[in-house]
């Protein structure tokens, strides 16, 4: 005889790894449609489909000092998931720990989502001083573009995020002339900061080093929109932060109110307590979906809130 709730667990473990193997592969799954659809149209560039892992290896790059490879984060997104999904399966249905497991194995790629938020963000507001050494670092090398990046880390140093990438976007166009490359650490480097003058500059340093095109025009229009862009930045600081501060610290303080009240006021022993909300299907659902939407509500005012500087 079969057991129902082993069977249940199975299947879901099955389709939820198979899920994660349709993210991991979306950005290959991605180029075989555009392939098949390009069939009637131009064939695309040589290196211009979409390579499997590729979005997931920037997010991790750009996010963390030290970067997962994309299997290994995969990995441990199983990892968690199974964890999560086994402690649940005790209290609550498998469907229910299904759903459980798959929502908090969601939670780093969320997490990463929104550090890469915060980096864009950072790293946005360096573009003014970034494009600005950019440009006087380009005319006094005589729009040599490998100089020009040198002579701009060394006037940057003071900046905290846009140094970094515009440092590896270096190394790989010393190590490299092929465009497909060249164009891969251009896109890497606009990609890191994820605004518009950012892929604007990435695109006069590729054609700069590519074709040694004059690009001093390009890269004064940059600046000019920038210092507009700025004016307009300094009307969004007024935003009223009071809904990220009640997201923040009023949820924690209404549960550890809650905390007080039943076990204060109304005399429940906290032993009781934490059987109630750890170790019943009604108090850990409870608990498990609260801290989901708590974070994830988190995660959408931090991307709503905090605006990149762009034009």
């Amino acid at each position: 005889m079969i057991d129902r709730e082993m069977l249940l667990t199975t299947v879901s473990a099955l389709i939820y790894i198979l899920l994660v193997i349709l993210i991991l592969l979306r950005g290959k799954i991605e180029a075989a449609i555009d392939l098949f659809r390009s069939r009637y149209r131009l064939r695309p560039e040589r290196g211009s489909q979409a390579q499997p892992f590729e979005g997931l290896d920037r997010l991790l790059k750009t996010t963390m000092k030290r970067p997962l490879s994309p299997t290994a984060f995969g990995v441990l997104t199983i990892a968690l998931f199974f964890t999560v999904f086994i402690a649940s399966a005790k209290t609550i249905p498998p469907a229910a720990a299904f759903i459980t497991g798959a929502a908090f194995a969601g939670l780093p790629f969320l997490f990463l989502r929104m550090r890469l938020e915060r980096i864009r963000r950072a790293g946005s507001f360096e573009g003014e001083k970034l494009v600005s050494a950019f440009l006087t670092a380009y005319y006094v090398s005589g729009g040599n573009i490998y100089e020009t990046i040198e002579r701009s880390l060394a006037q940057c140093t003071h900046l905290k995020h846009t140094p970094r990438l515009l440092s590896a976007l270096l190394l790989s166009l010393r190590s490299t002339a092929d465009p497909d490359r060249v164009r891969a650490a251009t896109d890497a480097f606009a990609y890191g900061i994820g605004t518009g003058w950012a892929s604007m500059l990435a695109y006069a340093i590729r054609t700069g080093a590519l074709k040694g095109t004059d690009m001093g025009p390009a890269i004064e229009d940059i600046m000019s929109q920038l210092r507009e862009a700025r004016s307009l930045a300094e009307e969004r600081r007024r935003i009223n932060g009071e809904s990220v501060r009640m997201t923040t610290y009023l949820a924690p303080g209404l549960y550890i109110g809650s905390v007080f009240v039943a076990v204060v006021v109304m005399g429940m022993p906290l032993g009781r307590f934490l059987y109630n909300q750890f170790f019943t299907a009604q108090g850990f659902a409870l608990l498990t979906s609260a801290l989901f939407l708590f974070l994830l509500n988190r995660m959408l005012l931090e991307m709503l809130t905090n605006r990149k500087l762009d034009f």
